[in-house]
């Protein structure tokens, strides 16, 4: 500090130089302490741009269905009986349709499929392939892109007994070319010889489920009609449809979409049993959707971990201001102004944030990548599951994650140097502490009664508009401006404690005092409610923390506890730096305890839910919609005793006029369903006394309906509820555009593990809709310890019906995995804040062995052993790792405990408090004993400091 003093006066007109000079030499004397501050930076950047990263990889996944599921198809013509499908082509291609390059006719149906492999290998089935009628010459040429079709090399169109089959249905049945299959639908069985394999791409790829595989078996022109001649009823027969490709590229070709589609509409008007989709244009949307949803979920989630990274650069440059305080005091004797220093401190600051947002945004990238692995597999599983997640990262993520990362970090580092600035002369230069704060004058009294007034209004207009974060702001500014009022009256430690302890009641109970504010909260109330919580929680902690020297007090006067006393000092005497440290820690503990009481009433709920689900039966059993099952079929089996036929079929749903529709199952059922209890409905209509009311009511009014909670909810998250009982929604006819509207008069949960969407009487079915199909059924079995046998034995006698029997056990088990995984994945993407803390606490501590310097070197030369140096010090990290696990913990049991009892937010019942005590234990060793392991070196470090150097130390 001493050569550049003499250069202070004649630069002091060029202060900028000045500054940037002294703001340069501090970073580059201290490389240790630049990397110190640097990783402790970098995380919260690494955190937000892994969460823009996973949404990149999400949207371009989904965004590649568009390459792969459709390739040149960009609408379609739905013609629901396959029959009536030559006059829809005529009409449509009577003259050239704007905007387009190509139509093609295919004809659809979904079959089961068996192989045998030739020699001796093992039978594989599919029950659910999609058999399919098309021209391969027509459709290479079908959008001027032969390449983007996948039958470039798919040979003629096939004849007699050949087959062509899609990549996805030969790793299905373990078959290659030459191989046989077989194919069942509509009571007849054919032999084919499979001719080659294409691959999932385009015209190739197509298929009218929503999965990402395609299990495609592409056969003569007529097979499929020959084989439905005479179809049993209940069978859904096959589909024609016709593909429009637009002009353009796979990607760049959904602009004229709406244009198009009217223009099919007009020339389709008339014909009954036609449906018209916008398809590539839906994809790129619901891509694009997704991807924003999923970046918002992890960024919120990931909001928890960038504040507690806020936390710890707030107490680095607060360290900092501390260690240098001297040389500050010095500067301000020389002349410097308070602006002066905050640049000094600010352009230090400003060096480290940019270096660590741009190591930050890189490091981002690799967590992104940790992150995508992991859900992977939880997007794979489910009916329309998503495999192969394609990893990508736009440059414009990068830049925001850098971007934001830097904003945050450049927004802290002044803020806090503006504060630092605000020293006495004098006491810097003497390094004496700063006096207790004087009684608030006239001023502030005046400000703080603003406040008050400013958080009343906020309160006011968050609970007129149901708008929650307000409702959870404005008490807490009227919390903390009602102190300097209080101080007045009382004493420091209660005028702060009792605004903060009815914050806390507040803000727990705001869900159950204010449900239509609060009952459908989203992730980011939470987020704030658990910063109000945390800082109130912390604030209090500080407050009271001289109340347990008391205990270090006996300790010592009985000869022990020297080290705790000494561990205690510190954090007791700098509480600015330990509240700081405790938010960390109980920012991120709140979170993750609160989401894991989540996961344990979700995984708990298990047997609740599948004896509301399963209406007293034991199996559900579906079978291939092109050759289903008949009752006499299913009762043949000697371990069931009753079934319950559902009539299943798909319909578009509106929830008001103006809203898009959305197209969902529509399932039939009859008196059998009921025959031994029904569904329990989560909630139902007050007219009805009891749920069985509410289901015979659907049985005699073809008006009524019961959906599933999240029926119409789109996004992540919790649900939201896109309807309510006493709502109506409009039900559409695929098939002839009818318009019929429903009441809800029941939500049968929030799960719905069956997947049977909406609930009608099947004999109101006929007015509904047109195309149905009688391929699920509900099953009970003689002995509900051997449903899990009698599934698989149906399996294996009921090969050429496709069918699949599941336990209502199972179908809820694997429902609820799916959800405690994706809780796990948020979970371990939030324990990233808990590394923060805990490098956050190893960081201070390593500044705090060099602040604290002369005074251990004063401790040994009085004859204080290192071993005690060395306990207090980790006492210390202990002292501060126990409150902050404490606190967050509680306040995260204490929330979820209300959250479930009193908010619709994850349902609309209320869901049974659970605590994870496991999960608690766990999550408590391990970050006490990582903080630990932290605080270890540095502490061992202090111990070993020799008193005559350390007092010797000028720097």
């Amino acid at each position: 500090m001493v050569a550049p003093l003499p250069l202070l006066v004649p630069l002091m007109p060029h202060v900028t130089a000045v500054t940037v000079r002294l703001a340069v030499r501090n970073a580059l004397r201290r490389k240790g302490e630049a990397l110190l501050v640097v990783l402790g930076s970098l995380l919260g950047t690494a955190i937000i741009t892994s969460s823009f990263v996973v949404g990149d990889t999400l949207q371009a996944t989904l965004r590649d269905q568009a390459r792969t599921r459709l390739g040149p198809i960009d609408e379609i013509v739905l013609v629901h009986d396959a029959t009536q499908i030559t006059p829809a082509v005529q009409r449509i291609i009577a003259k050239p349709l704007p905007q387009t390059d190509g139509v093609l006719p295919e004809i659809t149906a979904q079959v089961a499929v068996t192989s045998q492999q030739s020699g001796s290998g093992p039978a594989h089935s599919e029950p659910d392939a999609f058999v399919q009628e098309v021209d391969f010459d027509a459709a290479r040429s079908f959008g001027n892109d032969p390449s983007a079709t996948g039958l470039v090399d798919g040979g003629p169109t096939p004849a007699g007994t050949e087959a062509v089959i899609g990549a996805d249905l030969a790793d299905s049945l373990h078959v290659h070319p030459g191989d046989r299959v077989q194919v069942f639908a509509y009571g007849h069985t054919a032999d084919l010889t499979v001719r080659r394999i294409v691959p999932r791409v385009g015209v190739a790829g197509f298929h009218p489920g929503f999965a990402s595989r395609a299990p495609n078996l592409f056969v003569a022109p007529g097979t499929l009609e020959a084989m439905a001649a005479g179809a049993l009823p209940g069978s859904l027969v096959p589909e024609g449809r016709v593909l429009v490709s637009n002009v353009g590229g796979v990607f760049d070709s959904a602009g004229p979409s709406d244009a198009v589609v009217f223009e099919l509409q007009i020339r389709t008007a008339g014909l009954g049993g036609i449906q018209i989709n916008d398809e590539k244009q839906q994809t790129l949307a619901f891509a694009d959707q997704q991807g924003r949803n999923f970046s918002r979920l992890f960024g919120l989630i990931g909001s928890f971990a960038v504040a507690a990274g806020v936390l710890l650069l707030i107490n680095i440059f607060v360290m900092l201001a501390e260690e240098r305080k001297a040389e500050l005091g010095m500067l301000r004797a020389l002349g410097f102004r308070r602006s002066h220093l905050v640049r000094v401190f600010g352009l230090e600051g400003t060096a480290y944030s940019i270096v660590a947002a741009a190591l930050g945004a890189l490091l981002g990238v690799g967590v992104g990548r940790i992150v995508v692995q992991v859900t992977e597999g939880i997007f794979s599983q489910g009916r329309r599951g998503i495999t192969g997640l394609q990893f990508a990262v736009q440059p414009s993520s990068l830049a925001a994650g850098f971007g934001i990362g830097l904003l945050i970090a450049l927004v802290t580092v002044w803020a806090t140097s503006a504060r630092i600035s605000h020293l006495n002369v004098i006491r810097a230069i003497r390094d004496s502490p700063e006096p207790a704060p004087a009684r608030h004058g006239a001023r502030v009294a005046v400000a703080a009664t603003a406040g008050v007034v400013l958080g009343a209004l906020l309160l006011a207009a968050g609970i007129s508009r149901a708008q929650p974060i307000p409702a959870l702001i404005g008490p807490a500014l009227v919390a903390w401006c009602l102190v300097p009022l209080l101080t007045r009256l009382m004493s420091r430690r209660y005028a702060i404690s009792l605004p903060g302890l009815g914050l806390i009641t507040y803000t727990i109970a705001a869900f159950s005092l204010l449900p239509s504010v609060f009952g459908h909260s989203d992730v980011a109330v939470f987020f704030v409610q658990g910063i109000v919580l945390v800082s109130a929680g912390v604030v209090i902690a500080i407050t009271n923390d001289d109340q347990i020297l008391w205990v270090t007090n006996r300790l010592s006067a009985s000869g022990g506890g020297l080290a705790t006393r000494l561990g205690l000092a510190n954090p007791l005497a700098k509480r600015v730096r330990t509240g700081l440290l405790l938010g960390m820690y109980s920012l991120i503990t709140f979170a993750l305890v609160f989401m894991a009481v989540f996961a344990a009433v979700f995984q708990a709920q298990a047997p609740r839910v599948t004896a509301d689900t399963a209406a007293g039966y034991d199996l559900r059993v579906d079978s291939s919609p092109g050759n289903p099952i008949t009752a006499a079929q299913l009762q043949q089996h000697a371990g069931i005793v009753a079934i319950a036929p559902l009539i299943r079929s798909e319909a578009q749903f509106q929830s008001d006029p103006a809203a898009a529709d959305v197209t969902q199952q529509l399932t039939g059922f009859d008196e059998s369903l009921l025959a031994h209890g029904g569904p329990t409905l989560s909630s139902r209509d007050p007219r009805f006394g009891s749920d069985a009311d509410a289901w015979q009511a659907l049985l005699t009014s073809p008006d009524l309906v019961i959906v599933p909670e999240n029926f119409l909810a789109t996004g992540v998250g919790p649900v939201r509820d896109a309807v309510h009982v006493g709502q109506q929604v409009t039900l559409i006819n695929p098939d002839s555009g009818r318009r019929h509207p429903l009441t809800v008069v029941g939500l049968d949960g929030s799960l719905d593990p069956a997947e049977n969407g909406a609930m009608v009487a099947a004999r109101n079915l006929p007015t509904l809709v047109d195309s149905t199909s009688a391929s699920r059924f509900y099953a009970k079995v003689d002995d509900r310890a051997e449903a899990g046998r009698i599934a698989q034995e149906l399996q294996g006698s009921l090969v050429a019906n496709g069918l699949k029997a599941d336990t209502f056990r199972s179908l809820v088990d694997d429902r609820l995995d799916v959800q405690a995984q994706f809780i796990s994945l948020l979970e371990g993407f939030l324990s990233l804040g808990l590394l923060i803390g805990i490098a956050g606490l190893g960081v201070v501590m390593v500044r705090a062995v060099r602040e604290r310097r002369r005074e251990i070197g004063m401790l040994r030369a009085m004859g204080f052993a290192s071993s005690v140096v060395r306990r207090s010090f980790m006492v210390e990290a202990a002292f501060i790792a126990v409150q902050g696990i404490v606190i967050g913990a509680a306040l995260g049991l204490v929330t979820g405990y209300s959250v479930l009892s009193n908010s619709s937010s994850f349902s609309d019942e209320s869901l049974p408090f659970t605590v994870p005590w496991l999960a608690l234990l766990a999550l408590a060793a391990i970050a006490l004993g990582a903080s630990l392991l932290a605080v270890s070196l540095p502490a061992t470090q202090a111990s070993r400091i020799k008193p005559a150097v350390a007092l010797r130390i000028s720097d």
